[in-house]
């Protein structure tokens, strides 16, 4: 029994042994399954290895930090979940499953950043930030094809107004809530890595890690002196901790003109010609009736069969093309950023090109815990062919002007082309073709540049820093001319001329930093002082000279070689002070000031004070807005500062003193030259000085899905520098300097924002608006005018107008009335003011001319006849922006626009003005006649005896355009696709397809409705002088990222 017993219980725990088999088996896979090692590496959005990432499995307290390269191994089983997370970076969570590696890339939640904002001399949370700042990132600069920094600036920024001088090279207008000057540069301060520089053109957009518009005072007026008009920050990128990171964006594309006008052929020009002449009892030029010659000696093409479309000639497809290679890297202690790039366009219209090479390195060092050393440095190099006036006309205006039976070229003329005879012909225009290959091709602009600084910081405390910085600013210019022997059977030259003008500008500028930053209790007490001097030196030679051929193009050596030397030198030493107080994170208190004395001004008018103060409230983190879930974010400011413009010549306060070739004959030897003052010197000239109240108010919904940000503000310039007319009894050449105008700018800015975030689909929509009014409130005398745009092509009167009252260089003239059909109205008018022998407008007046309108009603028209015709600024300014990516497409489309502002069209001035035997636009052809009286064109009669031509509201046109700026088309491939199929190489490839200018919305019925001023001309701002246009560019690109 005992035996049996023992057998059974046996049996039984064997056979429920054998039961629990399987459940052991799953036991012991499971076991093993936990201790399974996953591992994998973590990027950054730039495709980088992310340092300091955790990676926790799922419900545990199990996990790994990435190292410096992004690596990490976790232990987990098939079933776990890691969860990647990093502070402002969205957390992602991926199910293990068979997986052994796990390859993430994490990106940045825009709802968490509170954005750090750079500042003169520090940075800020944007949180916490109590000036109108406005800010651009890389990605902006980098997802289109821009060429120069405030290129991708236009329309994304509310209160900064950017017209592209779309000539390649040509540095873009930049004018920051309106403009500040009269007479000076009204341009911002652009401040690079800390280092005041001049233009923006030689930084390649792509080295760019940020741009900060600081548009208020509160803001600007810690630059003191310099900072009336605006100023631009520009940080340039830094290394990052991680393996080294290469990165490759290049572009192809073409561009071309958008628009052509309708001028004439030939068989049209010759009746318009004949009707023109003939009005006038002018004789019908010969070469009309013996088309059937040659073009030219021994030719077999002849005039008659010669159709010249001068626009399709000179307008061409221009290629442009950029590459720009970056590597960066280093560790925690030591990082670095380089890189190197080429770009190359050429223009629309025949040798107008601009090319720039660009190398940068930058490299920041922490040497000791309490010791941190950098630099920054670029070098590049440009050179430029711009488009040069010839006889005081544009290259658009030649084409316009030029003959369509004339050949292009004629091989037997010296040099190649040739030109309408005065005598056959009646007429003398220049040959476009000729002016860009004899005196434009060889006009070549270099220069060479070195930006950088060197800088230490030590850190007493984690409260108190000291930073020393050293900055420099390099350039050497050269240009060189060449204008060869020609004849083109009109004009001619004798003898080969060659110029050669350098310059050298160097600008040194150190700066002592000490920064007090301490948290105590609720309060956050932020102090910076600045210490800083800046030295700058200017030096020019100029040569001109002579040669009897065309074989060199050396001045060396050259005949009547003659030149001129100038050096100039300026300083300035500035003391800055600012504290930055915070209570509770909700009151908020910015206060600024600096003082710089400047070596410009006559001693006891060296120093000026510029102070700033601000206040902010964050409405959204008081308790009774706790209860608003939907405001994530509201902020109320105001400021008030006091701003100053030095952009003054470096001696222009003091009398100077020139001399000239003449020899005095009294008591002299002969070898004695004379001098004479130049200007009469003001010992009283001041800076101008700005002072700017605003009021801001930023809001964000959401969770930040909504932001809204809006600007009021009034901006009031006193003592603006104007030059005061002496009589020409006193002797000197030029009027001197005085503070005698001031001017004041109200304005309105809107900024919006809207964002989508979801699996697939990312979006941001963004739109800005802003509207400036503008009045000039005093010049020198209450009656005093400022007029310019006087030109003999564009009727020979004055086109703007500048008086207090009125805003800056009004379009001024007369207004139309009709056109004269018969004498009997002729005789009518000529009766208004009670003496019919006396003419309402002048003797020459016949049925077809224009008739303007008597204002001030005396009877007849004369000068007081004129009003003001419209104003250049737009009323309101728009940019409306979206950028998206699903899955791995990306899409850009950018509207910029503005409203409101009026342009003289100085090219209906030549295609209807009729003043001389030119070609012309085809509307002539619609000219008054007795049998064609529906019709606003005049007749046609040269010389134009009634001046229809002269400055009128005939020529003013609307300027309001929407243009789509930008249309951006991208494909990225999957990282582990790109990976797999490049071994590794490849971390990062996209291609990508824009077009800029592609649609234009526009009344204007010249070339282009976007345009400034006319050889930097500041009182003849829209007016179209016959301007380069904006051209239409489609390229296509890629961004490559390597391991």
């Amino acid at each position: 029994m005992l035996y049996n017993y023992k057998t059974t219980l046996e049996n039984a725990v064997l056979r429920k042994s054998i039961r629990l088999l399987p459940v052991l088996v799953l036991f012991l896979f499971s076991f093993t399954s936990i201790m399974a090692q996953v591992k994998g590496v973590v990027k950054n959005e730039n495709g980088e290895g992310f340092q300091g990432v955790n990676v926790l499995v799922k419900g545990t307290t199990t996990g790994a930090v990435t190292d410096n390269e992004g690596r990490y191994e976790v232990k987990a089983t098939s079933e776990s979940v890691l969860v990647f997370s990093f502070l402002g970076y969205k957390s992602q969570e991926v199910k293990v499953g068979a997986q052994k590696e796990i390859n993430v890339s994490l990106v940045v939640d825009e709802s968490l950043m509170d954005e750090i904002i750079v500042v003169g001399y520090g940075t800020q949370k944007k949180s916490t930030l109590t000036g109108a700042v406005s800010s651009i990132t890389n990605k902006d600069l980098t997802t289109q094809p821009v060429i120069s920094a405030p290129q991708a600036m236009q329309g994304r920024i509310a209160g900064v107004s950017i017209v592209n001088n779309s000539s390649p090279g040509a540095e873009p207008t930049v004018r920051i809530r309106g403009v500040g000057s009269i007479s000076l540069n009204p341009n911002p301060l652009y401040v690079i890595d800390g280092v005041p520089a001049g233009g923006l053109n030689t930084i390649a957009p792509s080295d760019i890690e940020s741009i900060e518009v600081l548009k208020d005072a509160s803001a600007s007026a810690i630059y003191g002196s310099r900072a009336a008009n605006g100023v631009v920050l520009i940080t340039t990128k830094k290394g990052k901790s991680g393996k080294l990171s290469i990165s490759l964006d290049s572009y192809i594309g073409t561009q071309q003109a958008w628009k052509t006008l309708d001028l004439l052929n030939s068989a049209e020009y010759i009746k318009y010609g004949t009707a023109l002449l003939s009005a006038s009892g002018q004789p019908i030029p010969a070469r009309f009736s013996n088309m059937n010659t040659p073009i030219y000696p021994g030719a077999t093409t002849t005039f008659a069969q010669t159709e010249t479309d001068w626009q399709d000639v000179m307008f061409k497809k221009g290629p442009i093309n950029s590459t720009q290679l970056s590597l960066g890297g280093g560790t925690d202690k030591s990082k670095f950023y380089m890189s190197f790039g080429n770009f190359k366009q050429e223009g629309i219209l025949p040798f107008t090109e601009y090319g720039r090479q660009n190398l940068r390195l930058n490299s920041d060092h922490q040497l000791a815990k309490f010791l941190s050393v950098g630099q920054t440095l670029m070098i590049s190099s440009d050179n430029r062919i711009a488009e040069r006036d010839a006889g005081g006309r544009s290259m658009i205006m030649n084409i316009m002007r030029m003959t369509p039976y004339w050949p292009v070229s004629d091989p037997t003329k010296l040099g190649g082309y040739s030109t309408t005879a005065q005598g056959l012909d009646a007429t003398d225009p220049e040959n476009p073709m000729r002016i860009a290959v004899q005196e434009q091709k060889d006009q070549k602009d270099r220069s060479y540049k070195m930006l950088g600084t060197l800088y230490a910081e030590i850190k007493f405390t984690n409260w108190l820093k000291y930073k020393f910085t050293a900055g420099g600013d390099y350039a050497n210019s050269i240009f060189t001319g060449f204008v060869p022997i020609y004849n083109d059977g009109n004009r001619s030259r004798q003898t080969a001329e060659l110029s050669q003008n350098r310059g050298q500008f160097f600008s040194k500028v150190f700066t002592n930093q000490l920064n007090f930053d301490k948290t105590i209790g609720k309060n956050i007490i932020n102090v910076t002082a600045v210490a800083e001097r800046q030295d700058a030196k200017f030096t020019s030679i100029n040569l001109t000279g002579q040669r009897p051929d065309n074989n060199i193009q050396q001045i060396q050596g050259a005949s009547n070689v003659s030149g001129n030397t100038a050096t100039n030198e300026n300083s300035l030493i500035s003391y800055v002070g600012r504290l930055n107080y915070e209570y509770d994170s909700k009151y908020l208190l910015s206060a600024s000031v600096r003082r710089d004395g400047s070596s410009k001004f006559a001693p006891g008018n060296k120093w000026g004070t510029f102070p700033s103060l601000s206040l902010g409230w964050r409405l959204s983190e008081e308790a009774f807005m706790k209860d608003v879930p939907a405001i994530s974010e509201m902020k109320l400011r105001g400021s008030i500062g006091v701003t100053g413009y030095n952009s003054i010549g470096d001696y222009d306060w003091q009398p100077l003193v020139s001399a000239n070739n003449t020899i005095y004959p009294v008591g002299n030897d002969g070898t004695n030259l004379g001098s004479y003052f130049n200007s009469l010197g003001n010992g009283g000239l001041s800076w101008e000085e700005t002072t700017m109240k605003n009021i801001g108010l930023d809001v964000s919904l959401f969770n930040n899905k909504i932001s809204l940000s809006t600007e009021a503000y009034i901006r009031k310039t006193d003592g603006l520098l104007l030059r005061v007319p002496l009589p020409e009894s006193m002797g000197y050449s030029n009027s001197p300097l005085a503070n005698v105008g001031s001017m004041q700018n109200k304005g309105f800015e809107l900024s919006l924002g809207y964002h989508i975030d979801k699996k697939d689909l990312k979006s941001t929509l963004t739109g800005t608006f802003d509207l400036i009014r503008n009045k000039v409130l005093s010049l020198a005398t209450p009656n005093a005018t400022l007029n310019a745009g006087n030109n003999a092509d564009f009727g020979g009167f004055d086109i703007t107008r500048t008086e207090a009252g009125q805003p800056l260089q009004s379009f001024y003239g007369w207004q139309v009335e009709g056109i004269f059909q018969n004498e009997a109205e002729i005789s009518a008018a000529n009766g208004k003011d009670g003496n019919s022998t006396t003419p309402y407008q002048n003797e020459s007046t016949k049925a077809g001319d224009i008739k303007f309108k008597d204002l001030n009603g005396d009877g007849k028209i004369d000068a007081s006849d004129r009003t003001y015709l419209g104003s250049y600024l737009p009323k309101f300014s728009y940019g409306l922006n979206y950028s998206g990516t699903y899955k791995n497409f990306d899409f850009g489309v950018f509207f910029q626009g503005v409203y409101g502002n009026k342009i003289y069209n100085g090219t209906k001035v030549l295609g209807q003005g009729m003043l001389r035997l030119f070609n012309a636009s085809t509307d002539v052809l619609d000219a008054w006649t007795p049998t064609n009286t529906d019709t606003d064109v005049p007749r046609a009669v040269s010389g134009d005896p009634n001046q229809n031509s002269r400055t009128s509201d005939r020529f003013i046109e609307s300027g309001s355009y929407l243009r789509l700026k930008n249309l951006t088309v991208g494909y990225t491939l999957s990282p582990s696709k790109i990976s797999s199929l490049t071994n590794n190489v490849l971390t990062k490839a996209r291609i990508y397809f824009t077009s800029q200018n592609l649609l234009t919305f526009t009344k204007y019925t010249g070339f282009d409705p976007e345009i400034a001023s006319r050889n930097g001309n500041l009182l003849t701002n829209g007016v179209d002088y016959g301007m380069y246009p904006q051209a239409r560019t489609l390229t296509v690109g890629v961004n490559l990222g390597f391991n």
